[in-house]
């Protein structure tokens, strides 16, 4: 009984130091926005999400959990309000599936190993994902910012 005890404690540990690995690869010391997208029932949909830049484009990359209400709903809703370094700017969202490899690529460059861990449990443009055994099916959600209203 001791054993099973011990191998528990051991696997509940394990789990707890995934976790907090986990989220302190995603979040500390990296680049983290929150989107705000108005949705069609007034409400207001809030993700924290990765955002590179190329040009005057940026872009985000949704979880596939956070993909399929984007895609669903940004046609109604595309401007898209972004709390960047407690700035808010205006974006108009456009799916981009053309640029999935590109900003693969450029969120590997801008957060290291922590992309590369994400991008282990999760899959790529190009390799199955340890968890979801499937590649990256997500589409790039490409921001092009809309000028601030007179």
């Amino acid at each position: 009984m001791r054993q099973v005890i011990i191998v528990a404690a051991i696997v509940a540990g394990v789990c707890v130091i995934y976790v907090l690995a986990h989220l302190a690869l995603i979040e500390v010391g990296r680049e983290v926005v929150v989107v705000y997208e108005p949705t069609p029932t007034g409400a207001v949909h809030k993700a924290r999400l990765w955002i590179v830049d190329e040009g005057r484009y940026s872009w985000i990359h949704p979880g596939n959990a956070n993909a399929q209400w984007w895609i669903r709903h940004m046609d109604a809703n595309p401007i898209v309000e972004i709390d960047r370094g407690g700035e808010i700017r205006r974006y108009r969202a456009l799916p981009d599936p053309e640029a999935h490899a590109r900003v693969h690529q450029l969120l590997r460059e801008k957060y290291g190993v922590a992309d590369v861990w994400v991008r282990f449990l999760t899959g790529t443009d190009t390799r199955s994902g340890l968890l979801t055994g499937e590649k990256c099916k997500t589409v790039p959600i490409r921001l092009e910012p809309v000028a601030a209203a007179p």
